[in-house]
């Protein structure tokens, strides 16, 4: 009968001391996690603190004040802790407490099997609607396993919790004690950030396709990343935690999960933590649906998402790509949480792209130091494995080491550490066997210039990646190289040469990016780019002149790209100060020649000995970037 659940909520309706006297010495407690977590119910228990002993108090991420974490309380509550956040990173560091570290993915399972014994489940709700059924809200990520095999549950009712849909709800009948009080949720405040983590975001963003399915946590990078998404279309989200900085994109119309392949339309997380107005978009809101982590973290089920993007944090990563992201050494500073479950899931999902944010230095006591490292520290733990790795993005650029080699992989973090650091890394690769024992790397402070990659459109309707070269593509330079004819090969380097070795060929991918300017014209297919044609200029600082070369692979010349890297070229060197060309072009070179008269900039020529030097006046150049032909079908 519809009155009859109305009944047994009447009868187990008691205050808060009450309930808590229903906990005794030796038990094993849960406690809701962060904006779950019911503080009167835990206030009364702290309350009641000495009456009791030797609790265990099992809980994933607390937020704000955690009473049960002071010191002087470990021998009546001691926390085991799922994840080590700011509030019990002392007590676990001094052994006040525990750390138990697992995927989220595998903590239910842990408690559905009793390898994580449960007695009482401190939980909050919503009052319970018409049929009797309350909304774990804001919480349902663990908790709603802990209340399927706790033998007391304690329900803590706040009109203030947002009743989610999902797997969220809990029937009256299934919860033993009621205790009413209404407070407001604890709030996960927004971190500042820094410009450096709005160097990192924005090239995160630029890894971001329209349509994809995201997933962010909580952090500095995070809520970076989140307003730089704010021009991309069709995004939808699937994480484990929804915060304000997802909302605000939902919102904006932004996320609309037009494109998902797994809950289509819908926003999937297991928990949510933010401030009031995020709790009040939650309430009742049918784009949300709240699961438990066992379902939402689930490998195959983030794996069932299109293009899905996997967005984590981490403390250090060594020259092999191995990830510490929980500890700094032996000090345990957060935890496993969802990182390598998103981390394999968007692996495994169609065009996924998991990534590894970090800044590259971190400040310590002893000063600025590396967060990329030729080894991990003593006592640090792997969470995201070499074999798992794919991209690495640090405010210096994006690596990406899915698939490479020891020495490729190196030589990728290298490039994106921090400038101070490159030479000491590089030193202590090539001590360990990495790299080859004559690689060159850029000088200090140069750094990879990103704003000047561009695509362009082929009058075939291709799309071409014009980029600089960077210090990683010797591989891509090689295999230009051996695609070159021999007559090429003549034409570019005046004489016929067989073989590139690494030893010369490292030169053509280091330049400074000022005196010496290299840039490579690339297919772009997922992660795979196949070279097309390079060209560079290298100046005379006396003469703000400086020698040019183009040279196009064979089944790619007459088609106009030559022209498009001359005058790429053009424009970065005029704007770097540089007033003129010059190049010294084999009689029989027409092709380049034509590159030299079909850029419309005026030149001067003298032939002599089968050799024609060209000079181009870069005062002259009008046109910053070559038009776009019309669109045509691509072929």
């Amino acid at each position: 009968m519809p009155s009859r659940w109305k009944e047994t909520y009447d009868q187990r309706r008691v205050t808060a001391a009450q309930a808590v006297a229903r906990i005794y010495s030796g038990d094993h407690l849960f406690v809701g996690t962060a904006a779950g977590e019911p503080k009167h119910l835990v206030q009364a228990l702290v309350d009641r603190s000495a009456e009791v002993a030797d609790l265990e108090l099992i809980q994933f991420h607390p937020l704000g004040e955690v009473p049960y974490a002071k010191r002087g309380m470990e021998d009546r509550i001691r926390i085991n802790s799922l994840f080590v956040s700011d509030a019990v990173r002392d007590t676990v560091a001094e052994c006040r407490g525990d750390y138990t570290p697992a995927l989220l993915s595998q903590l239910p399972g842990l408690f559905r099997t009793r390898k994580l014994p449960v007695n009482v489940a401190l939980i909050s709700v919503t009052p319970p609607d018409e049929h009797g059924y309350c909304s774990l809200g804001v919480s349902v990520d663990i908790t709603r396993t802990v209340v399927d095999m706790a033998e007391l549950v304690i329900a803590q009712v706040n009109p203030r919790m947002p009743r989610t849909f999902g797997s969220s709800f809990v029937h009256v009948g299934e919860i033993d004690l009621f205790v009413e009080h209404e407070e407001d949720l604890p709030i996960l405040p927004i971190p500042a950030h820094e410009e450096v983590h709005d160097r990192i975001a924005a090239h995160i963003s630029r890894l971001v396709p329209d349509g994809a399915t995201i997933q962010v946590g909580a952090g500095r990078i995070p809520n970076a990343v989140i307003p730089l998404l704010n021009e991309k279309n069709d995004l939808g989200v699937h994480t484990e935690l929804f915060s304000d900085g997802l909302m605000e994109l939902a919102k904006l119309g932004v996320i609309t999960g037009r494109r998902k392949t797994f809950h289509p339309g819908k926003i999937v997380a297991s928990l949510a933590a933010g401030g009031p107005e995020l709790y009040r978009y939650l309430d009742r809101n049918p784009s949300v649906e709240m699961h438990g982590s066992d379902y939402v973290n689930s490998i195959v089920n983030i794996a069932a998402n299109h293009a899905m993007v996997a967005i984590n944090s981490c403390l250090e990563v060594d020259l092999t790509g191995q990830v510490c992201a929980d500890s700094l050494g032996y000090r345990f500073f957060s935890g496993m949480g969802g990182h390598a479950d998103f981390i394999r899931g968007a692996a495994l999902a169609p065009e996924g792209k998991p990534i590894i944010a970090l800044p590259s230095t971190a400040k310590t006591a002893e000063g600025v130091v590396s967060r990329i490292v030729p080894a991990l520290k003593e006592g640090a733990g792997v969470l995201t494995t070499r074999g798992d790795i794919h991209y690495v993005v640090t405010e210096h650029g994006v690596a990406y080491l899915h698939g490479k080699n020891i020495r490729e992989r190196a030589m990728s973090l290298i490039s994106i550490a921090d400038p101070a650091f490159r030479q000491e890394l590089l030193h202590a690769a090539k001590a360990r066997r990495l790299v080859f024992a004559h690689q060159i790397i850029p000088p200090r402070g140069v750094t990879y210039p990103a704003e000047l990659e561009t695509t362009v459109r082929m009058e075939d309707g291709m799309q071409v990646l014009i980029r600089p070269v960077k210090p990683t593509d010797d591989e891509l330079m090689k295999e230009l190289f051996y695609s070159f004819s021999e007559k090429t090969r003549y034409l570019r380097f005046h004489r016929v040469l067989k073989a590139m070795p690494h030893a010369r060929r490292q030169v053509f991918s280091n330049v400074d990016y000022r005196d010496e300017m290299a840039i490579v014209a690339v297919l772009v297919s997922g992660e795979i780019e196949e070279p097309l044609g390079v060209g560079r200029y290298m100046m005379d600082e006396g003469t703000k002149s400086a020698e040019i070369a183009v040279v196009v692979r064979d089944d790619w010349q007459g088609r106009g790209l030559g022209r498009r890297l001359f005058k790429r070229l053009a424009s970065i060197a005029k704007d770097r100060g540089i007033v003129k060309f010059t190049g010294d072009v084999l009689a029989e070179n027409e092709a380049m020649m034509s590159i030299f008269r079909n850029t419309g900039i005026p030149m001067n020529t003298k032939r002599e000995d089968g050799v024609i030097h060209v000079e181009v006046d870069l005062t002259r150049l009008s046109t910053v970037e070559v038009p776009e032909p019309p669109a045509k079908k691509a072929t």
